[in-house]
């Protein structure tokens, strides 16, 4: 028995030492840069403005985009070395002059990823979200919203949809002279998304200009909305509509060294809602805050200064938006923290390491759009046009939609060449 017992112990130390031996030889592989890189770019229509590209929540694989001139929902279907254009949904808006604005996509809500699409009305009627199943194109549910939806993003639970109404007067202006800014709409998806109800319609009507443009959302309910015509970023809580004066904090962007107004267009919220990334079409720069206090961190970081042109473009003609960044995203990486910005005017999308988010470090650019088709050299506006951007939170794959130019980007960091 002694003899058996020994046996055992000998070997369990044996199995114990080998296994610690394996684990530690296993090589911990980090990545020191984003490095990005494009994969390839594909044709989505020259006149179908693919304009906004979103990645689907627990999805390795799948993304989906609007092409707001033809009201049309398109899959991506992808690895980490090439994509394809998958199911194809044409949606009706409803009317002649609706167009399909922007888009976000859910979590799984009762086994189903849903797409909510902005519908705005050129003729100046209020707008409506249209939400889609998107395993089969059913539009499940239509609510009303404010005037002219331009950006959207659910909660991360799923439980509300946050709708961002810029209602501008430049773009429509039969926009009666009373009716000052835009709108907040929040919907209420606790019954399901075939039961959403319009909770509140909030008024964001301090100023003539004040037109919310984007929304993002964080796990602890954090929302943050771009207002753009006024440079500031509206604060709340999800827990705490519906709105009313002192539910919201308002945050002022400072003027850039060139003392250029802001305008913020992008936002994105970082994994641990800690940050908010912040990019301004107007100025063209970036920019880093806390939340949920809103306290910005250090000054407006000017992009332009990064990019080679050529072979990247630049408006050279203007003294503003020479590069418009416009959507973003903020991923982490081997204890780094990166942003990705799409460059409307410079047919790129620009990587930078905010690790220190009061002192962003310039890591990479790669080039959207097919550049054999547009050389987009000329220094003037950009026949690509990169808007929309979607990253994947961790497999290390992008997509920019180059609305101009009617195509979509695929790109890499290093993590995913690996």
């Amino acid at each position: 028995m002694k003899k058996l017992l020994s046996g055992l112990l000998t070997f369990s130390i044996a199995l114990f030492y080998v296994s610690c031996e394996d684990e530690a030889t296993e090589p911990v592989v980090t990545y020191d840069s984003f490095s990005i890189q494009t994969v390839m770019t594909l044709d989505a229509g020259a006149d179908a403005n693919a304009e906004i590209v979103r990645m689907v929540p627990g999805s390795e694989t799948q993304a989906v985009f609007v092409s707001s001139a033809i009201n049309r929902l398109t899959v991506i279907d992808y690895t980490k070395t090439s994509f394809s254009f998958g199911k194809t949904y044409d949606l009706d808006p409803g009317s002649a002059t609706a167009e399909m604005t922007s888009l976000d996509v859910s979590v799984k809500i009762g086994g189903e990823n849903y797409a909510a699409v902005c519908v705005a009305e050129a003729d100046c009627g209020k707008g409506k979200i249209m939400f889609v199943r998107l395993s089969d194109g059913t539009v499940v549910k239509e609510v009303e919203v404010g005037y002219n939806p331009d950006g959207t993003a659910f909660t991360k639970n799923g439980t509300h949809l946050i709708v961002a109404n810029e209602d501008d007067r430049e773009d429509r202006p039969c926009k009666p002279a009373d009716r000052m800014g835009g709108s907040v709409s929040i919907i209420d998806l606790s019954n399901g998304v075939e039961n959403a109800t319009l909770l509140q319609d909030y008024l964001v009507n301090w100023d003539d200009e004040s037109e919310p443009e984007h929304a993002e959302t964080s796990s602890d309910g954090t929302v943050v909305v771009s207002v753009q015509e006024t440079s500031q970023i509206m604060i709340f809580n999800v827990a705490d509509v519906p709105l009313s004066t002192g539910k919201y904090k308002v945050v002022d962007l400072p003027l850039s060294a060139t003392e250029e107004a802001a305008e913020p267009d992008g936002l994105f919220i970082s994994p641990d809602g800690k940050h908010a990334l912040i990019s301004s079409e107007k100025n063209g720069t970036l920019q880093m805050m806390t939340l949920p206090d809103g306290t910005l961190l250090g000054n407006p970081y000017i992009i332009e200064a990064d990019i080679p042109a050529p072979p990247y473009n630049i408006d050279a003609r203007k003294s503003k938006k020479r590069t418009e960044p416009e959507e973003c995203s903020l991923v982490e990486k081997s204890g780094k923290l990166y942003a990705v910005l799409a460059l409307q005017e410079a047919h790129g999308v620009i990587v930078y390491d905010v690790t220190d988010p009061a002192k962003p470090v310039f890591d990479s650019i790669a080039p959207a759009g097919d550049l054999t088709l547009d050389a987009d050299v000329g220094m003037e506006k950009s026949t690509i046009g990169s808007e929309g951007l979607a990253m994947h939170p961790t497999n290390g794959v992008a997509f920019s939609a180059n609305e101009r130019q009617g195509s979509i980007t695929m790109f890499t960091a290093s993590w995913a060449r690996d």
